[in-house]
């Protein structure tokens, strides 16, 4: 084994979890290379933290991980993207003009059957009076029912006019296997941690800064997902509602020039 996993080992499991925030369990299963209680994705990502952390060389001691762990291809299942779907309201259909011509056409053939009936120029003429008059009630009952349908047809789209409804806050990290989390709020800069397989809910009001064990994660904010795949450790920025990778410069200046 390396020099530097012996520099590791006399640092102690204790000595670790103060420094890096590596449970002191799993510092203490890395120093006698028990990789059972762990994932693949877990014990490289502590591996590497120490390496950055000690600046020394532990590819050795990855490979030894490696071995145990079998060396079995990670894959990462495509989440689908949201699809949204907007359906037009359909138009009411207006067969109320038609009714009203066809029975127009009707009573003119009628009156004009009437007229060729008649007999004497008399009724003719009083037939044309008549006739005449109820053509125009006719015509005036028409232009009526057309102005009460674009009235109610104005009337039903005001109605039905969809309402805007606002999507509710939330901010979410899901991983896809046990991760560790740090996570700090930049408000008051209270530094927070956690060891979960579930999903955390952080206030979507608030701006903070993240730092996670490994990057095989997802991030749904306001109900949009962000798929990371990363295998090391990663930094994230949460920022008016929006989430980004950041480096470790990033964070320490975001951290006020510390670490963690």
């Amino acid at each position: 084994m390396s020099n530097g996993f012996d520099k590791l080992k006399s640092i102690g499991a204790q000595k670790i979890h103060e420094q890096t925030h590596i449970a002191r369990h799993n510092a203490n299963a890395i120093l006698y290379e028990n990789f059972d209680n762990m994932t693949k994705i877990q014990a490289l990502g502590f591996i590497s933290i120490l390496e950055r952390e000690y600046g020394m060389d532990l590819s050795t001691l990855k490979e030894k991980a490696e071995l145990a762990f079998k060396v079995e291809e990670v894959k990462v299942q495509e989440t689908p993207e949201n699809t949204k779907v907007f359906v037009a309201a359909k138009k009411k259909k207006n067969y109320t003009l038609i009714y009203v011509g066809i029975a127009l056409l009707i009573f003119v053939v009628a009156v004009f059957f009437t007229l060729e009936l008649s007999s004497t120029a008399a009724i003719k003429t009083s037939s044309h009076s008549l006739d005449n008059r109820a053509i125009e009630s006719a015509r005036e009952n028409i232009e009526a029912s057309i102005t009460v349908e674009d009235q109610n047809e104005t009337l039903e789209i005001v109605l039905t006019e969809p309402e805007v409804v606002e999507v509710e806050k939330s901010f979410k990290i899901i991983p896809k296997s046990q991760l560790w989390l740090g996570y700090i709020d930049l408000s008051t800069y209270k530094k927070n941690q956690k060891l979960f397989t579930d999903e955390l809910d952080l206030d979507p009001e608030k701006d903070w800064i993240l730092t996670l064990g490994h990057g095989y994660v997802e991030i749904a904010i306001n109900g949009e997902v962000t798929e990371f795949t990363d295998k090391l450790n990663i930094r994230l920025l949460y920022k008016d509602s929006k989430i980004s990778k950041i480096s470790f410069k990033e964070f320490k200046e975001l951290n006020r020039g510390s670490k963690w």
